[in-house]
């Protein structure tokens, strides 16, 4: 394992936490530990997003979400007290990039503001270590003075104010109804952000709605875009049950109200025991079904007009079907697509992506690893030139 120095952080939190980065490196610096780590407590309060590390490389992407309560970052958050495990093992530790960086031991401390809970601090040795007395106060103290900063965001950019915009809009923590496991990631880019989001929402009748969507354009005002689209669609689909009627009222309204605006939209409509999807893409990209035992295929969905092009154009209805255990996935551009290299053609770098990620589809169990899987296979340490979004969700019954 590395103990390199370079900080491994969040796009949002340089943007709003400039100073998480100077006290992790002190940590690093002071303990001597092979990896620091922080994660924060998510708007829903009940999961743990790791969102600035030293010592494991830039993989942020791979890292599990961590429900309060599990694993060990859960455990320190649920009683709030420091932990220490001198065996890291699958059944104390959930997150898999701890696992393949070897770490073995490791102190958690919980990170508060007054009786708040913030997120949580860890430093990890890559052999057994003894944590002493000293080296828990020291870690606390460290605590102490991250609850500082990120009790006072320093958010004055168009940047993170778009990156602001799109996290309150991205579903805080996404209910699970019964029979079907859910998982989402939303990774905004290097540079400028786009207008990628996604959505799952209860339907009257039982039905779920599941909704993944870009639109043309970056910065704020693709932001501000995104917002209105989400509000609008969850409004038609309360009306009307067949996804392309949903899509239809969508584009008639961007082309009325948005006349500049262009957007790409999957929407898929279900009801227990999720087998069969109602899908209807507007120029996005179809979602993938993997099954236990087989490869994942790329739905046979043709995409239909942008959003924004032509309100009268005839959208479809496909019915999409999920077996027992498996796992649907939907994605926007930034997951596959890279600007090409001198020998390098854009579709092959497209279809390559996609046959990427079916392939680590086909290795997972569970919607979080899916997740996991598809940013690390497909992505991986490559900047992120485009925002990322990636939902997957599975069968359970």
């Amino acid at each position: 394992m590395t103990g390199g120095a370079a900080t491994a952080l969040a796009r949002e939190t340089v943007a709003a936490y400039p100073g998480v980065a100077d006290i992790l490196r002190q940590v690093h610096t002071e303990t001597g530990a092979d990896e620091a780590t922080v994660l924060l407590l998510d708007r829903s309060g009940r999961i743990l997003e790791q969102v600035a590390t030293i010592g494991l490389d830039r993989t942020l992407r791979g890292a599990r979400r961590v429900p309060m309560g599990r694993g060990f970052a859960g455990r320190v958050a649920q009683t709030r007290q420091p932990v220490v495990i001198g065996d890291v093992r699958s059944s104390t530790v959930i997150n898999p990039v701890l696992h393949a960086h070897g770490v073995q031991s490791l102190l958690g401390v919980p990170i508060v503001d007054g009786g708040e809970l913030l997120g949580v601090l860890h430093v990890g040795y890559s052999h057994p270590h003894d944590f002493g007395d000293a080296e828990t106060r020291l870690l606390t103290e460290y605590a102490v003075a991250l609850s500082d900063v990120l009790k006072h965001p320093f958010i004055d950019s168009a940047h993170a104010a778009a990156l602001t915009l799109q996290r309150s809009l991205l579903p805080s923590a996404l209910s699970e109804p019964e029979g079907l496991a859910l998982a989402a990631r939303y990774v905004p880019a290097e540079g400028t952000l786009g207008g990628d989001w996604y959505d799952v929402f209860e339907l009257p009748g039982g039905r779920l709605g599941v909704v993944m969507g870009d639109v043309v354009g970056h910065g704020l005002e693709a932001a501000i875009v995104m917002g209105r689209l989400r509000s609008a669609l969850r409004a038609y689909a309360l009306d009307h049950e067949d996804p392309a009627e949903v899509l239809h009222r969508l584009d008639r309204k961007i082309c009325h109200f948005e006349p500049d605006a262009l957007a790409t939209v999957l929407f898929g409509v279900s009801s227990p025991p999720y087998e069969e999807w109602r899908f209807r893409s507007a120029g996005h990209y179809p979602p993938l079904v993997a099954a236990p035992g087989r490869a994942a295929e790329v739905v046979d969905l043709a995409p239909d007009r942008l959003l924004g092009l032509d309100a009268s154009a005839p959208r479809r209805t496909t019915t999409v079907t999920v077996p027992p255990d498996g796992l649907l996935c939907l994605f926007t551009d930034g997951l596959v697509e890279r600007r090409p290299g001198y020998d390098d053609g854009v579709v092959d770098i497209i279809d390559s992506n996609i046959a990427r990620l079916a392939q680590a589809l086909a290795t997972v169990d569970d919607a979080e690893m899916g997740c996991i899987r598809a940013l690390t296979e497909v992505v991986g340490d490559v900047v992120a030139e485009d925002d990322i979004a990636v939902l997957v969700a599975q069968r359970t019954d």
